[in-house]
């Protein structure tokens, strides 16, 4: 099954205490280079993740990246320092009052000091608490990550079997060809040996033998049914699990043979359908980078 390496993701949650934003982007490529970025207070998490989704993703650029922001109600509460402020409300009451002035404003004066007030951040959130809710949401994003790449695989197939049957259409032209192309060579051979030669000097048999090795080298019916068999293997390819590996050696098959007869064919016409085929024999090999 055609599944491409390009996808994305996304998946939301919020709890009373945070809001949690999860994305999964993907690119081609060799092989499977996994970028996780998880929030400070989570980042032990990384290994196991990593350990944990490189079976799934198998290949690919693939970037994960979750954050949590704390909400409103989370941001309004607040660490104080309880036992500073109160040494120090204490020692300034008892200042005010040997002076005489008034102490009624002493603790908000002090509550806005900062290093009296922390407010909560994200550090401080308790990370076994909120977790579970951050991997739903990455389960989520991953589920949506799939269907994409599925979605996309699927528009790759219908064009890999397109350019497939545009070769496939190609090569039933050359052999509609090759046939005739042997027997005006042959022809051409004679008519030229006949203008060099006088009549009657040529020995025919001789030159039938020279004729049959001259021909057996330019043969191109080995090609063709190599390639007819490699386009065959292509499609069927296309239906196993994850595939874009083998694609890819396939279609360097493909490329070979397509070379060999444009080589050994000899004839105008042949070769414009050689060039055709190399147009979607590239074609094939750009999307195949992109297959899982």
């Amino acid at each position: 099954m055609v599944i491409s390496m390009t996808g994305f993701g996304n998946a939301v949650s919020e709890t009373p205490e945070l809001n949690i934003r999860v994305e999964v982007r993907s690119l081609n490529s060799r092989g499977l280079d996994l970028n996780i970025r998880v929030p400070r207070n989570h980042s032990e998490k990384e290994i196991t993740l990593r350990s944990k989704l490189s079976t799934r993703l198998q290949r690919g650029k693939v970037t994960i990246n979750i954050e949590t922001e704390a909400t409103g109600a989370a941001t309004a509460k607040s660490l104080i320092n309880s036992d500073r402020l109160s040494i120090l409300y204490k020692e300034l009451k008892v200042i005010a009052i040997q002076e005489g002035a008034p102490y009624d404003n002493l603790l908000p004066a002090l509550i806005a000091r900062p290093e009296m007030i922390q407010p909560q951040t994200e550090d401080n959130t308790n990370s076994v608490d909120d977790w579970p809710e951050i991997e739903k949401a990455l389960s989520e994003a991953l589920d949506k990550f799939e269907t994409f790449r599925k979605a996309e695989g699927e528009a790759l197939h219908v064009e890999l079997v397109s350019y497939i049957n545009n070769i496939s259409k190609s090569l039933e032209k050359v052999v509609l060809q090759k046939d005739t192309r042997i027997e005006k060579i042959k022809s051409d051979i004679k008519d030229k040996l006949s203008l060099v030669l006088e009549e009657g000097r040529i020995d025919e048999t001789r030159l039938e033998q020279e004729l049959i090795f001259y021909t057996e080298k330019l043969d191109i019916t080995e090609e063709i049914v190599r390639l007819g068999t490699h386009l065959k293997y292509f499609l069927e390819a296309m239906e196993e699990a994850a595939p874009g590996k083998k694609l890819g050696f396939i279609s360097q098959e493909i490329g070979r043979e397509i070379n060999t007869i444009g080589s050994k064919a000899n004839d105008a016409d042949i070769q414009k359908d050689i060039v055709m085929m190399k147009e979607e024999l590239e074609k094939i090999k750009e999307q195949c980078l992109n297959v899982l």
